[in-house]
């Protein structure tokens, strides 16, 4: 009987051990994502890793992007997203996979400035939290979102 209930109080306490560990990836990097729609810049800097870096190569060589996109500290990329005064931005999400320490997203985006675009963003997850957002912006296929009432 003591070996018993030895067994089941070691199987207790491994199950609590396993719930203080890192959120699941997948989890974090959905939550982040969605924070990000919202521009809810209070639960990003909460999901997001002291160093991280948020990043959009494809923003490097493109005229109308004044400021490339290669931000590091929570700060700076809180300042970087803010500074393009919307309120929200959607992710049509096509397809989701982890792979790594990687979330990977391929969605198509839109936003309040009225055009649709597609993208992949690439979540980088250490500890639970986010050490990277990678984004691969579709720039050159933006298209212009229908007028509401009107058609396309």
């Amino acid at each position: 009987m003591l070996n018993l209930l030895t067994l089941t109080t070691i199987l207790l306490t491994s199950t609590v051990v396993r719930t203080d560990q890192p959120a699941d990836s997948m989890d974090v990097a959905r939550a982040y994502i969605s924070a990000y729609e919202q521009q809810d810049f209070d639960s990003m800097r909460g999901l997001m890793a002291d160093d991280a870096v948020f990043i959009d190569p494809t923003s490097f060589d493109l005229a109308f992007v004044q400021t490339p996109i290669h931000w590091t500290w929570p700060d700076e990329i809180l300042n970087g997203i803010s500074a393009w005064n919307v309120a929200r931005g959607e992710h049509h999400i096509d397809r989701v996979y982890e792979a790594a320490g990687r979330v990977v997203f391929y969605a198509t985006s839109e936003g309040e400035r009225g055009f649709r675009y597609p993208i992949i963003t690439i979540v980088t997850m250490e500890d639970g939290l986010v050490t990277e957002h990678r984004d691969y912006t579709g720039f050159n296929e933006m298209t212009p979102l229908p007028v509401e009432g009107g058609t396309q």
